[in-house]
Parts: C-alpha cells; structure tokens; sequence
C-alpha cells in the first residue's frame, strides 16, 4: 500500500506537506508544490484509506448536509455550493433528508456522530438549541443555514426574510392592492413565520389594507409535489370562499409559487389583470413568464459558499467564534403586479441595518464571544 512517505520520497517533499495537500488539513501549500504532490500520488497509485484515518485521528474527512427537503432548489444549490468547496479540499459530502421531522434529523445526527465526521452544515427543524447539542459535545463544528437556533450557539447564514417579504408586500401597496393574501404553506419553520412578519409589517402601515393568511398543515408541506398540491389548494380556497376575494397574493418560496401559479391557471384567472403576484425565491422559468415574476431572490449560492468557508474555518480552529451572517435578498421587480414595473431591482437592507442609506445592503455579520 502507498503511503505519505513513499509519496513524499518521490515529490521530494516532506512528509507533513503531503498530509497537508491529500487530507485537506494543517495549512496552505503552494497551487504548484500541491499539484507536484497529487502527480506523485497519481503515478504511484496512491488510494486513500478513508476509514483507517478516521481511526486514527477520531475524525472522518466527511462533511454531512442535513436539510429538510433537499427537492427544493434552494437547498440543492445550497448543498452544491458545500460539495464543491468540500471536494476541492479532498472531502466528500453525505446529503442527509429529514422531510421536516424531527426525530428523524436526530436519528441522523446520532448517525454523523458515530461516522466521527468532520462537520455539519444543517437547517434544523427545530429553533430548540438542544438540536446541536449532541454535535458539540462530541466536538464536530456545525454552520446553520435558513434557520438559527435559539441564542445562536453555532454559526449561522440567513436570509433577511422580513425585509424581503415586506418589501413585496410594500410593492403591492403601492400599486393600489389592499386586499392581500400571504399563502405561506405553514409557518413552523423560521423563514416562512418570518416572511410573514415582514408581509404584516407592510400591511399595518397602510390604512385599509388587509392581509388574510393561508396556511396548512406541516405535513401538506414536505415535498414538492405536497407543497404545490397545498398551495393551489389554498389558492382555490381564497379566491373561491370569499365574497371579496384578494387581489395579489404573496407567495412564500419558489414551491408554493408554482402550486399558485398552477391553480391560477386551472381557474383561468390572469396575472395581473385579475390577480397579482409576488414570490419570496426565484428560479429562472420565472422571468419566462408572461408576464414575468416579481420576487424576492435568496442568494442560495452565497449561502451555501459562506457555509462552506464558515465551516472549514471551525473545523481548522475549533476555538473560532461563532457568527450571525445575514444576508439580503436580491428584489426583482417585475411585470406580475400590474402597472409599469422598474426596470431595475433594489435590495432591501438587512433587518440589522435598515438604517442608513437607500440601496443594496452588504451582509450583516455579529460574533459572539
């Protein structure tokens, strides 16, 4: 079997170099010494015995992602982003689904503990920091991403899901909609009750406007195809059930866009002229449309980059504090809410920062000690 000292004799290196380089671990190599170091490996027929060197140093190189739908496209550009950055420092990914449940995503943390892997990115079903606890105790680093944990014992990366939601909402108003419905799907997890805070911020400082919410079951809201199917639902339900039925609809993510826009459709109902429509993400069939959607884009490659750097940087130096990075979504103004749309998007400033000067806000970040 090849190992670090015959690869090192052939390199004409040293030993710790070549562990640097194949482990991912111990500091920076030059691009050129590191190349010289993977030939060698290559030409000596060097493989990676994964197993024996978790034995020996009570770690594995695995990074595991645990999100609760990974068929939604916010979460699979996120673990995109954690893949890439993880490969290109010789780690491989485990990508974990916990469809919203709990014990499930205990049951898998268990799992990641007994493999000794090297960290976690999670969105956690539960804002109960006990969730993590068992990670930390067994010393593996954890970056939450989405959604934080209550006093944010780990690092987290955040969309500012308040200022977005109100600023679709505020885009609403100011096209003259006062009958407003906020279709969220369900409002256990953290983002969509913030996005409905941020809906009802914008509602309450406008006399006469109303927000009516819909919102189901968690369980109608796991899945893709259960989202969409809940959305169009609710769609169906409000538009129908109400002698005076909403005139623009607030759409919580992506998913429940489509099951709006589906049941939109099954109605023969247009958008704008008989309803408008804003959404809180983005995906690219939505500035196809006719007319195109307005929404509030997270960054998700952004998110999923940060999580990655943020994560190394615990796994290097255990003792790095952890950090709040909230960063702001990208508002794309389009034609779906009638009248003339902008021509050009403007981002809201994150919750933290909303004061201070109008435009594009850069990412808020807070350290604790």
């Amino acid at each position: 079997m090849v190992t670090y000292q015959d690869i090192a004799r052939h390199a004409g290196v040293s030993t710790a170099t070549v562990s640097r380089v194949l482990s991912g671990v111990g500091g920076a190599v030059s691009d050129d010494l590191a190349q010289r170091v993977r030939d060698s490996a290559d030409a000596l027929g060097y493989r990676s015995n994964r197993a024996a060197r978790a034995l020996r140093r009570n770690t594995s190189d695995t990074i595991a992602l645990i999100f609760p739908d990974v068929e939604q496209p916010f979460y699979a550009t996120i673990a995109r982003q954690v893949e890439e950055r993880a490969a290109s420092r010789g780690r491989p990914t485990v990508l974990c689904n916990t469809d919203e449940d709990l014990e499930r995503e205990q049951d898998y943390i268990a799992l990641m503990i007994e493999e000794r892997v090297a960290g976690v990115v999670l969105a956690p079903s539960s804002e109960d920091v006990a969730t993590v606890f068992p990670l930390l105790e067994a010393g593996i680093p954890v970056i939450a991403v989405d959604r934080r944990l209550d006093g944010d014992p780990v690092s987290s990366i955040l969309t500012d899901n308040r200022a977005g939601a109100y600023e679709l909402v505020a885009d609403l108003l100011r096209h003259g909609h006062r009958r407003i419905a906020a279709i969220t799907g369900t409002t256990v997890a953290t983002p969509s009750r913030e996005r409905l805070e941020g809906c009802r911020g914008a509602i309450a400082e406008v006399d006469g406007a109303e927000l009516i919410v819909g919102e189901g079951k968690l369980r109608d809201a796991v899945g893709v195809e259960n989202t969409m199917d809940l959305a169009g639902r609710l769609t169906a339900e409000l538009l129908s059930s109400w002698a005076d039925p909403p005139t623009a609809l607030f759409c919580g993510n992506a998913v429940i866009t489509q099951g709006v826009l589906r049941a939109l459709r099954a109605s023969r109902r247009r958008v704008p002229r008989d309803v408008a429509v804003v959404g809180f993400d983005d995906q690219p069939m939505f500035e196809l449309l006719t007319p195109p959607l307005t929404v509030a884009a997270q960054p998700a490659e952004e998110i999923g980059a940060r999580a990655a750097d943020e994560l190394f940087e615990h796994i290097t130096d255990p003792g790095h504090a952890p950090a709040v990075t909230i960063l702001p979504p990208e508002l794309r103004f389009r034609a779906s809410c009638g009248g003339r749309h902008r021509r050009r998007a403007r981002d809201p400033q994150p919750e933290e920062t909303r004061e201070g000067s109008a435009g594009s806000a850069p990412a808020t970040r807070q350290r604790h000690q």
